[in-house]
């Protein structure tokens, strides 16, 4: 129950955050979403690490703002690694949500766009998630993400593929 406290405490906030837009829930703003990964446990005696290939999908909800080229979104997932080593409880998996915020650069490109990522993770790896990275949006319904995601006991580099609604 423990771990379960979080990730309901999660998802009964979202519909709050759909009703603060006053029009209600609106489908154009989903994005459904997965992600390819490479997980880094760091020893904590110093030395070497393991590491370990992952996957990732995810749900998101585009959020109303009044920020110039700016998208917050609240997304909730869930994520699996496969084993660091051989034996029992050798993966990370679990579920997370967390707040992104897309800054769009057209400074340097009409589609690229830098990323934020703030959360919770509710699994294996329980405790603050971290991100940043870029993306870039290859149709108005398809972008590709590449991102750094630093854990509780794992740091994180994926790469994620969004269609949007």
């Amino acid at each position: 129950m423990k771990k379960r406290f979080p990730l309901l405490l999660a998802l009964s906030s979202l519909p709050m955050m759909v009703q603060a837009d006053n029009r209600g829930f609106q489908p154009e703003r989903l994005q459904l979403g997965g992600s390819v990964s490479q997980n880094i446990v760091d020893s904590p005696f110093g030395g070497s690490h393991v590491d370990a290939a992952g996957l990732s999908i995810f749900a998101g909800y585009k959020l109303d703002n009044d920020i110039d080229q700016v998208t917050t979104t609240v997304e909730i997932g869930y994520s699996q690694t496969n084993d660091f080593f051989k034996g029992p409880d050798s993966d990370i998996s679990g579920f997370w949500v967390a707040g992104v915020a897309e800054k769009q650069l057209p400074e340097i490109n009409p589609d690229l766009f830098a990323i934020a990522r703030l959360g919770l993770d509710i699994g294996d790896d329980d405790g603050i998630l971290l991100g940043a990275g870029a993306g870039f949006h290859l149709t108005p319904q398809l972008d590709v993400r590449g991102e750094y995601i630093n854990k509780d006991a794992s740091s994180v580099y994926q790469v994620s593929f969004v269609l949007n609604f």
